[in-house]
């Protein structure tokens, strides 16, 4: 179990160049004017589900301390409350989570968005 691992998305994507003559052995003689291709690959970023972990939890202990204050907020204003908030948050390629901004490109990045719900006490 301790090697499991989640494959992260960068948006740095790795390069790799195929030479038109299909050659691959690195010679020392190049021509000039060969139409060798450069293609852009996307890469995952293997990254230990216990460092996940640790990143989930870990930014999950801090927005909750910005809930609480929130939702305290929010009473003490004007009798309203916080029933609900929605987070997109990034996570690189060493499993640290960020909280993305306005303007930011999420179709760009490794992202997921968190939601979350107040319970209804009865």
């Amino acid at each position: 179990m301790t090697d499991d691992v989640i494959y992260i998305v960068t948006d740095d994507p790795g390069r790799i160049t195929i030479p038109a003559d299909g050659r691959r052995d690195g010679g020392t003689t190049r021509n000039p004017f060969d139409d060798s291709v450069d293609i852009p690959v996307q890469r995952g970023v293997p990254v230990k589900v216990e460092k996940l972990e640790q990143g989930v939890t870990e930014f999950l202990h801090l927005m909750g301390r910005v809930f609480r204050r929130a939702k305290q907020s929010a009473s003490e204003l004007g009798d309203m409350e916080l029933d609900e908030i929605e987070l997109s948050v990034e996570v690189n390629g060493e499993g640290q989570l960020s909280l993305l901004g306005n303007g930011a490109k999420v179709g760009s990045k490794g992202a997921m968005t968190l939601k979350f719900k107040a319970v209804k006490q009865s």
